[in-house]
């Protein structure tokens, strides 16, 4: 089970360099960083050849069996998804097996495989395997040493275990203070930004296509791209070439376009984000009270990790996924269980058109699924990234020749943006272009009468003040969003609930590449090293939107104390 471990962290680390672009160093460094968990492996095996209590060695051999199978499933979720596995929250996943099994394919099941052959063999302890043990050992926890201190910042997550994850573990989390009443009241006497909708009332249609990054886009990497359609379209209206996603999943990209803030973390909150950002004020509310008729639909499966109750706390007047449209509900399924984008824009278009009758003005927003991972053609193709790609856009390019014949751009704006950059791990050309700011770049492109055609918008734009800041886009004069927000994607791991309290912010002044690392427990603030301009105003904005969040929460569940569900329906 060890050696399996062993060649299982060699894969791992050869396939993580070779998708960065990295070199030979690159792999070494990843492959030291797991000599800890290594090394926890082999004194495991050590001690199973010294002890000669049978109980105690069928002990240590489950302790073994339970790790080895821990490894190799944090292995594969990492590379297929580029992050850890969340086994503590593996029960939110059960109902949707089907999505779960998707990403096992032949290499999984043959690791899997290796993983129950490696269980039973068993080799007699020896003078020369101890010895090789101890030397595997020594060389394990000198490589996590030397890769601790010298692996760059790209690097480190990917690391099953870490010295600091280990001494971070082990004293109980201590409860961080909230906000007080009178903290409450004087961050909410702070100027907020008011939501600006373009006086002429345009119908809103956002298009979220998942895992749209700015490092595909020939247009904005100067690059091989896989973005062929985009590009195109992009002649057609306002690229915006520095634009944030505020969140690695699309979870965070939701909230953060659909909501109106950056999806921070907030004192008394619970870490399930959709459920405890459903019960906040949203910019979809302002543009329903502006007389706006506000849908949502996805090819998407509304119930995935609560996505319907999200939908349902936002006010939506109307939210539909693949079991809402008959169409779509006895198609084929390709990816995440979902129908192909080709039936979700088929729907669209209907969709444009009914609600294009009506005086009424509308926001849409729709929500691909077909570039989810793992990436399977809906036609036959090759499951190829740029296969898959490339049908992707034919699609979206369809779609915006539909809306044009149809008129919609008369008195209607298409934004396009992603919900997050690709689950995939950094490469050296991205962070070479972007610096730190390289995981939050997806592309932005607004396309309407209003707007220049075919011209690239430089200013600072984050996902959270798409929709609060329509209106003000087509004056250059305005600064957007100078310094974006980045949330960390926190889950539990080891028992705990990692990276809840982390934020990081880029700023316009530096072009993004450092990112001013923030802790916020509670109600505190901690830069982590160094501070950019005007950093006052960061944190007051911080501040107002987290006293915010904690006191509509707190109130929500005075109100609900009798009934300890309420948040479940």
């Amino acid at each position: 089970m060890v050696l399996f471990a062993l060649l299982l962290a060699v894969y791992k680390a050869a396939c993580l360099a070779t998708e960065m672009g990295a070199n030979g160093l690159a792999f070494w460094l990843l492959l030291g960083l797991d000599g800890l968990f290594l090394s926890l492996l082999f004194m495991l095996a050590l001690l199973r050849g010294f002890v000669r209590h049978r109980w105690l060695r069928a002990s240590v051999w489950l302790v073994l069996v339970s790790l080895t199978g821990f490894y190799l499933a944090d292995s594969f979720v990492l590379l297929a998804l580029d992050e850890h596995a969340s086994l503590f929250e593996i029960g939110r996943y059960t109902p949707e097996w089907r999505v779960v099994l998707s990403f096992f394919d032949k290499t999984a099941w043959l690791t899997i495989l290796f993983w129950l052959v490696s269980m039973f063999v068993l080799p007699r302890t020896s003078a020369a395997l101890v010895t090789f043990g101890l030397v595997l050992l020594v060389v394990a926890i000198t490589s996590a040493g030397l890769s601790t201190v010298f692996a760059s910042k790209p690097l480190r997550p990917y690391a099953v275990l870490s010295s600091h994850q280990l001494f971070e573990g082990m004293p109980p989390q201590a409860a961080a203070t909230g906000y007080s009443p009178a903290e409450v009241a004087f961050y909410a006497r702070l100027e907020r930004e008011a939501v600006a909708i373009p006086a002429s009332k345009p119908d809103v249609i956002l298009l979220i296509i998942e895992s749209l990054s700015s490092i595909n886009s020939k247009k904005l990497s100067a690059g091989p791209g896989m973005l062929d359609g985009f590009d195109q379209l992009a002649d057609e209206g306002l690229l915006f070439s520095n634009f944030f996603a505020n969140h690695q999943a699309s979870e965070g990209g939701l909230i953060a376009l659909l909501g109106g803030f950056p999806p921070m973390h907030f004192p008394t909150a619970s870490p399930y984000m959709f459920d405890e950002f459903a019960i906040q004020a949203s910019v979809i509310d302002e543009y329903r009270q502006r007389g706006y008729f506000t849908e949502f639909l996805t090819n998407a499966d509304l119930a995935f990790i609560g996505l319907n109750r999200f939908l349902n706390g936002l006010g939506l007047d109307r939210s539909r996924g693949r079991d809402e449209v008959d169409e779509m509900r006895t198609a084929p399924r390709v990816v995440q269980d979902a129908p192909s984008d080709a039936w979700l824009y088929r729907e669209a278009v209907l969709s444009v058109r009914r609600l294009g009758s009506s005086p009424q003005p509308f926001l849409l927003t729709i929500a691909t699924i077909g570039t989810h991972l793992p990436y399977t053609h809906p036609e036959g193709g090759a499951d190829t990234p740029e296969a898959v790609w490339a049908w992707s856009m034919q699609q979206l390019v369809s779609f915006y020749k539909q809306l044009s014949a149809s008129g919609f751009f008369d008195n209607g704006i298409l934004l396009i943006t992603g919900d997050h950059r690709q689950m995939r791990p950094l490469t050296t050309a991205e962070i070479e272009r972007y610096g730190d700011s390289a995981r939050a770049r997806v592309p932005l492109l607004v396309i309407g009468k209003d707007y220049a055609q075919g011209q690239v918008d430089e200013r600072f734009f984050q996902q959270s003040d798409l929709l609060r800041m329509l209106g003000k886009i087509g004056d250059k004069t305005k600064r957007l969003s100078p310094r974006p927000v980045w949330v960390e994607r926190y889950n539990r791991k080891y028992g705990r609930i990692e990276l809840i309290n982390h934020l990081g912010i880029f700023d316009e002044a530096d072009q993004g590449r450092h990112e001013y690392r923030i802790s916020v427990p509670g109600n505190r603030i901690e830069w982590l090293d160094a501070k950019p301009g005007s950093w006052r105003r960061v944190e007051a904005g911080i501040h107002r939107q987290r006293s915010l969040h904690q006191q509509t929460r707190n109130d929500l569940k005075r109100r609900h104390d009798d009934d300890p569900g309420w948040m479940d329906r």
